[in-house]
């Protein structure tokens, strides 16, 4: 993995000594997305990402309140919704109809409404899965 990481710029350092229940890390993740946006989830994806692989910091409810506060979320806000349980119906909801779906892995990547493929990619899969898309016929909502 390490060596899969490194040829992206990702540092998987084995720093975190344990394997997180990602659950809360999942209701702040959709926390963030319902309340700022798709770009401020993404920034903190990317920060609970770093902090998880390469800095080693586990993501319990202190860890996850302090990395919601460095992409700009309101950190009392932020560890009340954790503390109270607020997303994680939600969240085990969504895991388990993908998981029933046949997501098993990730990343899974679902393009469009529609499973695409699971792991890490190289940027040509990503084109091919696009130019695909572009080509088919566009489908009226009903």
């Amino acid at each position: 993995m390490k060596e899969a990481g490194n040829s992206v710029g990702i540092d998987f350092t084995g720093k975190c000594d344990r394997a997180p229940n990602t659950i809360l890390a999942h209701c702040l993740m959709l926390h963030a997305l319902k309340t700022k946006g798709a770009v401020l989830q993404n920034e903190l994806q990317e920060v609970i990402f770093r902090s998880y692989f390469t800095d080693g910091v586990y993501p319990d409810v202190e860890n996850l309140t302090a990395m919601g506060a460095e992409v700009g979320l309101d950190k009392g806000e932020v560890k009340a919704m954790l503390e109270s349980g607020q997303y994680e119906k939600q969240v085990l909801r969504e895991a388990s109809e993908y998981s029933n779906g046949g997501v098993n892995g990730v990343p899974f990547f679902i393009i469009n409404g529609h499973p695409a493929f699971s792991g890490a990619q190289d940027p040509r899969t990503f084109l091919k899965a696009f130019e695909k898309l572009a080509a088919e016929p566009a489908q009226k909502e009903t």
